[in-house]
């Protein structure tokens, strides 16, 4: 049985991987969504793939250790990433402009370290078309941190759709998982956006 070391999978990767499990025994036949299940223990990933605008999920068979930090490895390995990466002024206004293309809010997270983490690139998928979310690794003399006022690190900015030249909102506390999903969850929008919105020539022509 992998029950006890199931568990303790789906706690090391909370808010950042969902971890479900299926009992053949008590449930009966698998879902269709699981394919065919030829012997367990099976394990299998569902990753939304990039080139669905609607986040469809591909299966993804895992044939390799069954201890806790292997799975972890390949759960983590397997995670799509969304975010935007901001690295100069010039990348920050592409961002903005795509935004104002697709008439999405943007959330901006700028910290002096690291790599993009697993909570971020759960939350980019999470609220993907609905949201943009991007990162900037601030270095020092970051043009783009004194662009947006900001000193102290990490920070969160939030832009709103259609904001225009709107003071961005910020997050005025530590940004654990919570805070940052509920944070993103107030400036997304309702729905996915699947094209772009007509522009202002393109609604006279019509």
């Amino acid at each position: 049985m992998l029950t006890p070391k199931w568990e303790k999978f789906a706690n090391e990767l909370k808010n950042t991987v969902k971890v479900a499990y299926w009992d053949t025994e008590t449930n009966g036949p698998a879902p269709p969504l699981l394919g065919q299940i030829k012997g367990t223990p099976t394990i299998k990933a569902f990753v939304p793939s990039r080139k669905s605008a609607r986040n469809e999920k591909a299966a993804v068979d895992y044939e390799q250790a069954r201890e806790v930090k292997d799975l972890v490895r390949f759960a983590t390995s397997r995670m799509p990433n969304f975010v935007e990466r901001v690295g100069t002024l010039k990348e920050l206004e592409a961002v903005q402009a795509k935004a104002a293309e697709w008439g999405l809010p943007i959330a901006l997270v700028l910290s002096s370290s690291g790599g993009t983490s697993s909570t971020l690139k759960a939350l980019s998928t999470e609220y993907r078309r609905r949201l943009i979310v991007a990162e900037h690794k601030a270095k020092k003399g970051s043009e783009v941190a004194a662009r947006l006022g900001v000193a102290a690190f990490p920070a969160v900015l939030g832009f709103k759709a259609g904001g225009g030249g709107d003071a961005p909102v910020r997050l005025e506390k530590e940004p654990t998982f919570n805070r940052l999903d509920a944070f993103f969850r107030k400036l997304a929008l309702p729905k996915p956006v699947l094209k772009k919105p007509a522009t202002d020539a393109a609604k006279e022509e019509l």
